[in-house]
């Protein structure tokens, strides 16, 4: 949790955010397709001792043939490749006493995707989850500052192109407001760590005029069918409540929450307050 001070000096950083979204919003990406840098597995779960690692090994092997992961292990970071374990262990224990989503087909839009590093354990999740046959998988990954470039020369978004394309044909990434994308019905809206507070936003470089929680909530239940499905992680049991309140005026209903910690990260110190939690679109 951030203190009093960090809070108060990270709104030092507004007028730059403000200028450097400015500008990473007009550049122009280039249009070209990048090869994911891919790592040896074999020391994956180095870090950890013991039987620690061994059942980290037993759950990676478990999820790997689940999931058919086998591409995702031949063409990704180790890093890449921990957090899409990671991501696939904790949607497997938050929807343990969820019904399966009906029908062959999902619709899927996750809001505020970064590099969409987790499109393949997402996509997988969402065609697997109580099915005996994988279902067709329709994934947005949409990102308001994608235009950003990594140390490589490459933007955020060709990032995120390329994790896409490796999930599946149907797993697809926009740089767009989510406020402002029209889509048909979805059966499932995720956010993974969505800014519910000023600093976390700050930190990560985005205006405050951007930061508009009640506004992107509302939005994602909108973009819901009835009895679609938020699903909705947080960092913190701070941001957890903070969210609960936002939800509270929204026309969904609280379904489950669990841990979002996971040993199967290699920062798994950093995960042991999140959580993760599932709520349904009101019917009405």
């Amino acid at each position: 949790m951030a203190s009093t001070l960090r809070k108060s000096l990270a709104l030092l950083k507004a007028p730059a955010n403000s200028i450097g979204f400015q500008v990473r919003s007009r550049a122009l990406g280039r249009k070209c397709r990048i090869a994911l840098v891919n790592e040896s597995k074999t020391v994956l779960f180095f870090a950890h001792k013991g039987a620690v690692r061994s059942r980290a090994q037993r759950r990676e092997a478990e999820l790997r043939k689940r999931y058919d992961l086998a591409r995702l292990h031949a063409q990704s970071s180790l890093l890449h490749y921990a957090e899409n374990l990671a991501l696939l262990d904790r949607l497997e224990a938050l929807f343990v006493e969820v019904a399966p989503l009906p029908g062959s087909t999902v619709r899927a839009m996750d809001i505020g995707s970064g590099a969409f590093q987790y499109a393949t354990a997402l996509e997988r999740f969402l065609g697997r989850h109580g099915k005996s046959a994988p279902r067709t998988v329709e994934l947005l990954g949409i990102e308001i500052d994608g235009n950003g470039e990594y140390i490589d020369g490459h933007t955020r978004a060709q990032h995120a192109t390329a994790h896409a394309n490796l999930a599946g044909r149907g797993a697809h990434y926009v740089v767009a407001d989510a406020l402002f994308v029209e889509m048909p019905p979805q059966d499932v809206v995720t956010m993974f760590y969505p800014f519910l507070t000023r600093y976390p936003l700050l930190q990560w470089g985005l205006p405050l005029g951007k930061f508009q929680p009640r506004r992107l909530l509302r939005r994602a239940v909108e973009a819901l069918r009835p009895g679609g499905l938020l699903v909705v992680a947080n960092q913190t049991g701070t941001e957890f409540e903070r969210l609960r309140s936002l939800l509270a005026e929204l026309p969904v209903q609280f379904v489950r929450q669990c841990s979002f910690a996971s040993k199967l990260l290699p920062y798994a110190e950093k995960t042991v307050d999140r959580i993760g939690s599932v709520w349904m679109r009101a019917s009405k």
